[in-house]
């Protein structure tokens, strides 16, 4: 059986990035070229080869001098859905799935019209698709991928294996390849749920290679193109105590870190611009008079908060909070703020009455990625049983008219997000809110409401708590910015009560770093779980 590897490789722009780091330096040698070498020590293809634009043959030949790779070009561009994948990967990039769309790590670098045009010319069965920022890829994971390949041809067209981004490929019959391209469809449309033709979870099916469980469980992207992948892959390179460490030793060393903070400011950030909101009644979620009135937030205390947070490369950032970011009397120009920072991944978290045709207008303007739209039903009635307003019918039509917006524009971007809170009070329509908007828009998230540390009360069907607790991830990777500029350690603070700081005051990195939240970091790793006055009663710990 004919399997090649090829690398398909962009030295300007990233697969979620703005900025290419193929070119950069990585403990003595280009990305590029370390990814090359970890492929051809694989040992299981017919050939490798490195796919780019013929403007960049030039440095694709420097980067694999004296490999045996074979330097192709290719005149495709990039593939049409990047930005769209690049916006679903944002909020998932530590692992190879569990994003929007149900995009995984495979749909940042599959380009199916280059694939299958070198393996139709080359007359080979399969391909494997190799991130071009893989400095980590294990040989041997990536051969016992092939091998599964090989095995199971005959009753599937794909493989791949659920490591950590980076440590393996996946392998993908030329026919699969065809039919993507035909379609026009990533991999994450062909395998993702769909109502109408439901099917076993591809981890169930015959494509999968269950790898050890100390690999596959573990948490943390081993790519080297965002700054913390960069950072990380750089870490492991140097503190593993080798330069070519395998899978196992990988997952051990992001075992060990996995309760660390992400670096000198968090990975996410949520603001809030305003406590003003229409459902400032419903029964679900701290609005209205629960919270209080904050804000709005000045446009120059966001400004230089965004300003310190785009110094973070690799930043999401969701303007949501406890109230309506749409209600902001200048929430178009804090956006346009936003954008002129460059901020990597942007949201915004709203009940979307308020989403009139101007509305979407500025947020396809300003490439906001996601929109993230509290719905909560799937009827008036239930609508308004939950949120007090008469308003379900209303914002189903905003949804329309922001879809016909996308369509006029041709954007795919923002991606819409429905959410609902699974309570007693909406249980009997979740399955169809999920349906109807997986069909509608690709995404729909089913969220557990929260007690709020036991400041809210306790809608919840069932404590979908795991039985043993462990540290919340959020205070080693995010931050609330209150309207009033407060800081607070979690997100279930809802009142400030427990603020560890203000950007009035001080910078947002002199917060993250502060004694509050060492304290309370602390607190979890001794699992004490007294940091602040909400842990002990928190079910939302378990959260990623």
């Amino acid at each position: 059986m004919k399997i090649l590897a090829a690398v398909v490789a962009d030295f300007q722009m990233g697969n979620v990035t703005p900025r290419s780091r193929l070119g950069d330096d990585l403990r003595g040698e280009p990305v590029i070229r370390r990814t090359l070498r970890r492929v051809l020590a694989a040992g299981r293809f017919s050939g490798v080869h490195l796919l780019v634009d013929p403007s960049q043959e030039a440095a694709a030949r420097r980067a694999c001098d004296g490999l045996d790779v074979a330097v192709e070009t290719h005149a495709a561009g990039r593939v049409p859905w990047r930005g769209y994948m690049a916006a679903a990967r944002k909020w998932a990039l530590d692992g190879w799935r569990g994003g929007l769309l149900g995009a995984t790590v495979f749909d940042e670098s599959c380009h199916p019209w280059v694939l299958e045009a070198l393996a139709r010319r080359e007359q080979a069965d399969a391909v494997a698709d190799i991130h071009p920022a893989a400095a980590l890829l294990d040989p041997k994971l990536t051969a016992a991928v092939v091998d599964h390949y090989k095995g199971i041809a005959e009753d599937a067209r794909l493989a791949f294996t659920q490591a950590p981004p980076g440590l393996s490929a996946a392998v993908y019959a030329a026919s699969l390849l065809a039919d993507m391209a035909r379609q026009v469809q990533p991999l994450c449309r062909t395998l993702a749920y769909r109502p109408a033709e439901p099917q076993k979870d591809m981890i169930m099916q015959p494509c999968h290679l269950a790898c050890q469980a100390r690999v596959a469980h573990a948490w943390g992207r081993c790519l080297a193109d965002t700054d913390t992948g960069f950072e990380r892959v750089a870490a492991i390179l140097e503190q593993v105590g080798a330069d070519e460490p395998d899978a196992d030793a990988v997952a051990e060393f992001l075992r060990t870190r996995r309760w660390t903070p992400t670096g000198m400011l968090p990975a996410e950030v949520e603001i809030e611009l305003t406590t003003e909101d229409p459902l400032a009644e419903s029964t679900l979620r701290p609005r209205g008079r629960a919270v209080g009135s904050r804000g709005p937030m000045p446009p120059a205390l966001f400004g230089r908060l965004i300003e310190e947070l785009a110094s973070r490369g690799d930043i999401r950032v969701v303007l949501g909070g406890f109230g309506d970011p749409l209600r902001h009397p200048q929430w178009p120009e804090l956006l346009r703020l936003c954008r002129a920072a460059d901020i990597f991944a942007l949201a915004v978290r709203t009940p979307a009455l308020d989403l009139d045709r101007r509305a979407s207008a500025v947020l396809h303007e300003q490439a906001v990625d996601v929109l993230n739209v509290l719905l909560d039903a799937n009827t008036p009635e239930t609508y308004r049983r939950v949120h007090g307003v008469d308003a379900f019918e209303q914002v189903t039509a905003n949804l329309e008219g922001f879809f016909a917006v996308q369509a006029e524009l041709q954007r795919p971007v923002p991606l819409v997000v429905p959410e609902m809170i699974k309570t007693h009070a909406t249980l009997d329509e979740m399955e169809a809110f999920y349906d109807r908007w997986i069909n509608r828009c690709g995404s729909a998230v089913i969220a557990g409401p929260s007690c709020y540390g036991g400041r809210w009360p306790d809608l919840a069907v069932m404590d979908m708590s795991p039985p043993t607790r462990q540290p919340c991830a959020r205070v080693f990777e995010r931050l609330t910015v209150l309207a009033d500029g407060r800081v607070t350690a979690c997100d279930q603070d809802f009142t400030g009560e427990h603020a560890i700081g203000s950007i009035g005051e001080e910078s947002l990195a002199a917060i993250w770093s502060g004694p509050a939240m060492a304290s309370l970091r602390r607190s979890h790793l001794e699992k004490r779980y007294d940091g602040l006055p909400l842990c002990p009663e928190c079910r939302e710990w378990h959260r990623p």
